[in-house]
């Protein structure tokens, strides 16, 4: 073998070892970086989860959508379903009115991904307004309509503010300003919205982002729960 040869197989080693290094050291560097996001197995299963809740609670906004277009008023929507609570309502009655009727919204109803609450179904709630949506004077407050996923776990609750790039400190009353609660057992939407000084107002300086139209909440009593506006007022 020539001098050359035995120079350009050199030349071509050196660029392997230096890509192999390269290749190690972005390796590292993604590794590290998904390690401080709190990734890995338990962050990856955490993620996915948050994706898909995000994903049900599109739907209903959809469906929500579908059925104002189709001439319904905001009143009239209804969360009824055989598995859903009574305070819903009865699926029969008027079904073009129903989120989760095919001749209506056409939504599934779903059940949240396993390990993300404590196993409590996706609730309605017209009892908290948001800052910097729809109607925000002082006098004039509304309450939006909202999908609530009640008492998620603080590690979905940290993803899903992640994911919104939403800086809520866990470890403070990051809940509303008003009395109540974002989700309030026995106030299920059926019609009503609760307006003016009555509604809830989450309290806009824990925010990074306006509005904030999903993002997870630590009430009071320190339970967490997720929200998405569905229908703004």
């Amino acid at each position: 073998m020539n001098v050359r040869n035995r120079a350009s197989i050199s030349g071509n080693m050196f660029i392997y070892i230096l890509g192999a290094i390269f290749l190690l050291g972005l390796l590292i560097v993604i590794i590290k970086g998904n390690v401080q996001e709190g990734s890995g197995i338990d962050g990856e299963k955490v993620t996915l989860a948050a994706g898909e809740v995000q994903k049900q609670a599109g739907e209903f906004e959809r469906a929500v959508n579908y059925i104002l277009r189709d001439g319904v008023s905001e009143s009239d929507i209804r969360f009824a379903h055989p598995d859903a609570l009574l305070a819903y309502g009865d699926i029969t009655l008027l079904p073009r009115n129903q989120v989760f009727d095919v001749t209506g919204g056409g939504a599934e109803y779903e059940s949240p991904p396993a390990g993300v609450n404590d196993g409590t179904a996706w609730q309605f709630f017209g009892n908290t307004h948001i800052t910097d949506l729809g109607t925000d004077e002082d006098t004039t407050k509304k309450a939006e309509l909202l999908a609530v996923l009640p008492n998620v776990t603080e590690a979905f609750c940290a993803r899903i503010n992640f994911i919104n790039q939403q800086s809520i400190d866990l470890e403070v009353d990051t809940d509303l300003a008003a009395d109540g609660c974002i989700y309030a057992a026995g106030d299920e939407f059926a019609g009503t919205f609760t307006d003016e000084a009555g509604a809830n107002a989450l309290e806009s300086t824990l925010f990074t982002k306006h509005p904030a139209k999903e993002a997870c909440v630590r009430c009071d009593d320190d339970s967490l729960h997720y929200y998405r506006v569905l229908h703004v007022r």
